[in-house]
């Protein structure tokens, strides 16, 4: 599952509280362009976010009031209910380096794709590919009910580099008109990697997939956000509805270190009699 979320400057502390190593990286040729590689540092991820250089000397393109800037778009990838339980209580770590790639294949498709600006020159507005994107990637295996939740939240910053060399906003309209085709795409990317892996998966509702072998209702005792999400929306509901709903009831996220949440995820699995794939 794919969803987009347009962050402020709040972007700076969300995306920079209680990270463990390893689970940060800049991605995209535009991160490239700005020699920014591997660990996301917090100072420079801060400038970036403000419109900044990483070393904080100089603007990229037009200053604005940085309280009021968008920072950039969250792009949230969610793998499967079915591999989290697989991948975080099972143990089989492949599955979430599957699930990494399968995350920058669809990020490398979007930047080819549909990175662009708008560039007034005469008085005239136009829409420019620029082919290049900077990418903050942040990593996370737990739902804010502490529940397994694979997922990564990649947030594309607001900051596009045009084939002058200068710097101008990201306009991210295509990936918006474009995010239900291209949650479809990380599903396919990521299937194909569980499938060369030799697990045997069956097809969900919405181009998505799941890893055959679970019942459901094993998969809905580790869903307890879902489930939150859902109590408040009607059956019917459209996509949109449960995207604010999840916005409505989301409480503030309780960091525990993943060892101890995979040794509790794994006591729960005994508990409730529940065999891992």
């Amino acid at each position: 599952m794919l969803t987009a979320k347009n962050k402020a400057s709040t972007a700076v502390q969300y995306f920079t509280d209680d990270y463990d190593p390893g689970q940060t990286r800049w991605i995209g040729k535009g991160a490239s362009g700005l020699d920014l590689e591997g660990e996301i540092d917090r100072g420079e991820f801060e400038n970036v976010c403000y419109g900044k250089s990483p070393d904080g000397t100089k603007y990229l393109g037009t200053k604005g009031d940085p309280d009021k800037r968008r920072a950039g778009t969250d792009f949230t990838f969610s793998a499967p209910k079915s591999l989290s339980l697989t991948a975080l209580v099972g143990g089989d770590t492949r599955l979430e380096v599957a699930h990494r790639v399968a995350v920058e294949k669809t990020l490398a498709l979007i930047e080819d794709r549909y990175a662009q600006t708008r560039i007034t020159k005469d008085k005239k507005v136009a829409e420019v590919k620029t082919g290049n994107l900077v990418v903050a990637q942040f990593n996370h295996i737990e739902s804010r009910e502490l529940d397994p939740h694979l997922h990564t939240h990649a947030l594309v910053m607001n900051l596009t580099q045009a084939e002058n060399g200068k710097w101008y906003a990201n306009d991210n309209d295509l990936i918006f008109q474009n995010k239900k085709h291209l949650g479809t795409i990380y599903q396919a990317y990521l299937a194909a990697e569980v499938e060369r892996l030799g697990y045997e998966i069956e097809p969900r509702p919405h181009g998505m997939f799941g890893i055959k072998g679970y019942k459901r209702e094993n998969l809905v005792e580790f869903s307890k956000r879902r489930m939150q999400i859902l109590a408040q929306c009607p059956a019917n509901s459209t996509w949109q509805t449960r995207e604010d709903s999840w916005d409505r009831t989301r409480k503030h996220k309780e960091h525990i270190p993943p060892a101890e949440l995979k040794l509790r995820w794994q006591q729960e699995a005994s508990d409730l009699g529940i065999e891992i794939v």
